[in-house]
């Protein structure tokens, strides 16, 4: 009790040893911050220049950008938030992302606490049983207090790269439930898709049924042959062959949205059995804006700050490091006789400075990879970059070209439907063979799930737009 009494009547030196030490730190060196964003773009775009406006499709202004901000609304669809909500809070990738973030945050904490100052207590008591260690017969308590003194900014510049490491990993998870979101809507409207075809499937099923129907009763009056009936039921098994396949695909692509939100794969979720109309105005804004909007590409200019960092801390490992020492305590024993200088408590306030010399080349040659490392950083944000605007242009460009797609094939549609139409009446009448029907039938069925496609294809691109400006989440 008398060893902590006294500890704790020593907190006024140590008081005065932290504002020595606040002192001496105010007066360092200050850390030099990573070049702004004007200055990163100006170095990593060496070989173009973002232009005004984009290149692809027909877009409107950047006003409209608030709609790609707020993508998900745009197609008002109540179950697909639900849905998205879900993805959020179960899809097991972004819980994992979630971990990195919580990993980062200690790794910050760490960084913090290499500036502040560490305090130790170091009590003992026993006595001598026996032996030679003297040291069991000594009782005391020593309060020890260290601070490396960070003049040159090494561990500020560790501790500034270890904070946009974590705004990286906060902005890569951003993305992540951005990409999730669009990966469940995706997959909501294929199914929706998928659904849709394997209707027409049935559709066409039932009418091959009545046009083998047709091809018996043709034979049995002696105007049609076994050939046509051959065909028929060929048709007919071909025709359902395709139905199975659309209803596998189609509980398969349940499944995938299913994993995608976290629940069993049961395939037993409910899709809409309607595609949506989306309107034609394409909310692109303007190339600089993704710099600004896109969680990967923040995340890449954060990497690049933190590597700048980390070459400020090699440098900074070129100097000498300085760190105040304080100690204060009592020792005695009941066995042993102590020397009549030894004053409890006793105590006393240091320092020391340790200066690299020669250490084989180390410190010059972790510059020189730090260094490396910044320069991968910038050629890796212009790598996401440039992947962003080509998402973007390839984007733009599909949208409008599906848009005039459709109306080509909505037409062609039309057009088959009504020569199917003629041609299984003039086989009713015997006027043409099987075959022709046949083929009739099967250029309708294509050219209907071909529209589909590009009906289902509009909207997925569409959503592919949304999160290659880097829609909100």
């Amino acid at each position: 009790m008398r060893a902590l009494h006294l500890l704790y009547s020593a907190r006024k030196k140590g008081i005065i040893f932290l504002l020595l030490a606040s002192i001496v730190l105010s007066n360092g060196c200050k850390v030099a911050p990573p070049p702004k964003s004007a200055e990163l773009q100006k170095q990593a775009f060496t070989h173009f220049a973002l232009p005004s406006s984009w290149k692809a499709g027909n877009h409107t202004s950047s006003d409209t950008m608030a709609e790609a901000a707020n993508w998900l609304s745009a197609f008002n669809d109540a179950d697909l938030d639900s849905l998205v909500s879900e993805a959020l809070q179960y899809n097991l990738d972004l819980t994992i992302g979630s971990t990195r973030i919580e990993q980062s945050i200690g790794y910050v904490k760490m960084s913090q606490s290499a500036l502040r100052p560490a305090l130790n207590v170091l009590g003992r008591g026993g006595t001598r049983l026996g032996g030679g260690d003297l040291s069991a017969a000594l009782n005391g308590a020593i309060l020890a207090a260290s601070w490396e003194i960070d003049l040159w900014g090494r561990l500020r510049n560790a501790r500034n790269a270890s904070q946009v490491s974590l705004a990286a990993v906060q902005a890569d998870n951003d993305f992540a439930k951005l990409s999730i979101a669009g990966s469940v809507a995706r997959n909501w409207y294929i199914a929706s898709a998928t659904y849709l075809e394997s209707k027409l499937a049935s559709q066409m099923v039932a009418t091959s049924e009545k046009i083998l129907t047709i091809a018996k009763q043709r034979k049995e009056i002696g105007i049609g042959t076994e050939i046509d009936v051959e065909v028929a039921e060929a048709n007919l098994n071909t025709m359902k062959d395709g139905l199975e396949q659309l209803q596998l695909a189609y509980s398969n692509q349940l499944r995938a949205l299913e994993v995608l939100v976290g629940r069993y794969p049961a395939a037993e979720i409910q899709v809409k059995n309607e595609l949506i109309q989306l309107y034609d105005t394409i909310p692109a804004g303007i190339p600089l804006q993704i710099l600004e909007r896109r969680p990967d590409v923040i995340a890449a200019e954060k990497r690049f700050a933190a590597a700048f960092y980390k070459v400020g801390e090699a440098k900074a490992a070129r100097l000498p490091t300085i760190k105040l020492t304080a100690n204060f305590g009592v020792i005695g024993s009941d066995v042993l006789a102590l020397k009549p200088s030894l004053s409890n408590p006793f105590g006393g306030i240091g320092g020391s400075l340790l200066a690299p010399i020669y250490q084989g080349g180390a410190i010059k040659a972790n510059i020189e990879i730090r260094t490396a490392q910044q320069k991968q950083a910038v050629a890796e944000y212009a790598r996401v970059v440039l992947n962003a605007i080509v998402d973007v242009e390839n984007a733009l460009d599909n949208v409008v070209t599906l848009v005039e797609r459709e109306k080509y094939l909505i037409l062609a549609v039309k057009s088959n439907q009504k020569a199917f139409k003629l041609e299984e009446n003039l086989f009713e009448i015997g006027k043409t063979d099987l075959r022709t029907v046949t083929k009739q039938q099967l250029d309708l069925f294509a050219t209907q799930i071909l529209l589909l496609h590009i009906q289902s294809e509009k909207i997925i691109q569409r959503i592919n737009l949304y999160i290659s400006l880097g829609g909100n989440m």
